[in-house]
């Protein structure tokens, strides 16, 4: 392989490289991109790789297929379901903890690059798709886009970055409404409060300009570049690190309930669900 390209690929993930620029391809299509245990870890390893190439300059961060990224994986056969779905033991509520901190972790890593990051979103950007987005420097998307955190909605609190980091790109009080209502909103919504730089009229579009966007940092001194992501990262390390640690505890302890069991069921069943509180 020649020195301008690399790529490692992993059952869901690929890192590829031509030139300066580097891309990390969440590859689950049939799902929409949805997120197991297998699929983060698979991307702890591209990041792993996008970190340790040396001739990387800024990194393109996409999904393969109809969406970006549609969240949680709901389905049976998610290898993260028994951790949430175990009797509701001391035992259970640490390994979940666990769990959480080291899924957190890898969005983390994602975070701390010290190349700049470029998320490229299309289709459905959904629940930790977007806590996924939210880890990225700069956010475009096409107009077709549909963004959500629909934890409240599942009996879930979001637990893996968003509720940080959404409050420091959006603010405040659209950051509550966004995580309280569990609501979805479109791509014009999202610009106009700061959640995506640009919006594109298609995919074709939103890609070639993301290319172009990532050609033009990677032309700029790799220094000074790296410093600058490095400067504006200092400031919020204390306290993402300290929250992140909150959010898990805070998660679970309500993992499971009775009314996550009814959230998954009105999931499945595209239904309302009936709520009681335990």
């Amino acid at each position: 392989m020649e020195k301008d390209e690399a790529t490692t690929r992993t059952a869901f993930v690929t890192y590829e490289r031509q030139g300066y620029i580097g891309s990390i391809i969440l590859n689950r299509p049939d799902k929409r991109i949805a997120l197991s245990l297998s699929v983060w870890m698979d991307l702890e390893q591209a990041v792993e790789a996008a970190r340790a190439d040396e001739e990387c300059r800024v990194i393109v961060v996409k999904g393969n297929g109809k969406s970006f990224c549609a969240g949680l994986d709901l389905s049976p056969d998610n290898d993260i379901l028994p951790y949430i779905t175990a009797p509701a033991t001391a035992s259970q509520k640490m390994a979940f903890f666990n769990l959480l901190k080291r899924i957190q972790e890898v969005h983390t890593k994602l975070e701390r690059l010290s190349k700049p990051t470029v998320a490229a979103i299309h289709g459905h950007c959904l629940g930790a798709g977007l806590e996924l987005a939210l880890c990225c420097d700069i956010r475009l998307c096409s107009s077709d886009t549909v963004f959500a955190l629909p934890e409240a909605k599942l009996a879930i609190i979001t637990d893996v970055g968003g509720l940080q980091r959404l409050t420091k790109v959006v603010g405040s009080g659209h950051a509550r409404e966004i995580a309280f209502r569990g609501y979805r909103f479109d791509a014009d919504y999202a610009r106009s409060i700061n959640l995506v730089n640009r919006v594109y009229a298609d995919q074709e579009t939103l890609f070639s300009q993301t290319q172009e966007i990532a050609t033009e940092i990677a032309s700029n001194p790799p220094l000074a570049v790296q410093g600058a992501k490095d400067v504006l990262l200092f400031c919020d390390r204390l306290f993402v690190a300290q929250s992140l640690e909150y959010n898990a505890a805070r998660s679970a302890m309500i993992m499971p309930s009775d009314d996550l069991y009814e959230a998954f069921a009105g999931h499945m069943q595209k239904r309302e669900g009936q709520y009681k509180g335990s």
